[in-house]
């Protein structure tokens, strides 16, 4: 298993929205690129797929650029994950449309387990635990 560069990066990209004021005031594609050394042309696509996934908010003109659409308590690094790259997949084993054996496997259920610990992991870490932890605040209690 893999996170890829586009998770990875639309992770980076919605924290450094947070870090330049974006759960406030709308911070443009220009300062995230400048921000964490990424392609704006990249970021647009990124922000493309947040926006659709109701993770941010987006404005035109002189003010515009884009903003958290909630709070950053309450958007998880499995939601990020998801809107780019849709589930983590452990293994085809977890799926009973991908595996011809899955009926009749004896440990299937250890693949499933495990991607349902990475889900559960994602899931208990906030863009605002990221920032907490970044800013010197109290230290994320990980799951």
């Amino acid at each position: 298993m893999k996170i890829t560069t586009k998770s990875r990066y639309a992770i980076r990209s919605i924290f450094a929205l947070v870090l330049l004021g974006g759960d406030k005031n709308p911070v443009t594609l220009t300062q995230i690129a400048e921000h964490e050394d990424i392609s704006r042309k990249y970021l647009e696509q990124i922000f493309i797929k947040l926006k659709q996934c109701g993770l941010v908010e987006g404005s035109r003109g002189a003010q515009g650029g884009y903003v958290l659409a909630k709070p950053a308590e309450g958007i998880t690094l499995k939601e990020v994950i998801y809107a780019m790259d849709g589930p983590v997949s452990i293994s085809d084993c977890t799926q009973e449309s991908a595996c011809e054996n899955f009926s009749s496997c004896g440990i299937n259920w250890l693949w499933a387990g495990l991607k349902k610990t990475v889900d559960n992991y994602l899931e208990n870490i906030t863009i605002y635990d990221l920032k907490r932890q970044a800013t010197g605040g109290d230290h994320v209690n990980l799951p």
